[in-house]
């Protein structure tokens, strides 16, 4: 089974396929963004989140997500985003540098996500993930 990448906000066809090489993508289907209680039930699943829009991620989303390795922005300041509380559950938080807008920053952060799938460090990182001896 491939790895799950929930994206928060529609994005474009050329950052979609790149996460389809290694991942299975849940899409949103209408113009807005999911609502706040259907990304939390998506998101359970998931190994990575691209949030296109600065979606609300916090502990009352992350709560159920076990499988949840990077949050993935598509924009540079993730004000938005407890990135304590994803450092907590060793949840990588990266964004993109300011110089990539729309479609740059979609492959940007899909890049970064399948970085975190591969286990190598994504760039970008805006946090630090403890590693636990295997």
């Amino acid at each position: 089974m491939k790895p799950l990448v929930v994206i928060t906000h529609r994005i474009h066809a050329d950052a979609i396929e790149l996460l389809l090489t290694l991942c299975d993508v849940a899409l949103v289907t209408t113009r807005s963004a999911y609502a706040r209680q259907e990304m939390r039930e998506l998101s359970r699943n998931a190994h990575a989140l691209l949030a296109a829009t600065p979606e609300r991620i916090d502990d009352y989303l992350l709560a159920g997500c076990h499988s949840l390795g990077i949050v993935a922005c598509t924009f540079r300041i993730p004000e938005h985003i407890d990135i304590a509380a994803c450092t907590r559950r060793g949840i990588w938080v990266t964004n993109v540098m300011s110089r990539w807008l729309g479609k740059d920053a979609e492959i940007e952060a899909a890049r970064n996500i399948l970085d975190v799938l591969s286990g190598d460090t994504p760039r970008g990182a805006l946090n630090e993930v403890l590693q636990t001896a295997a």
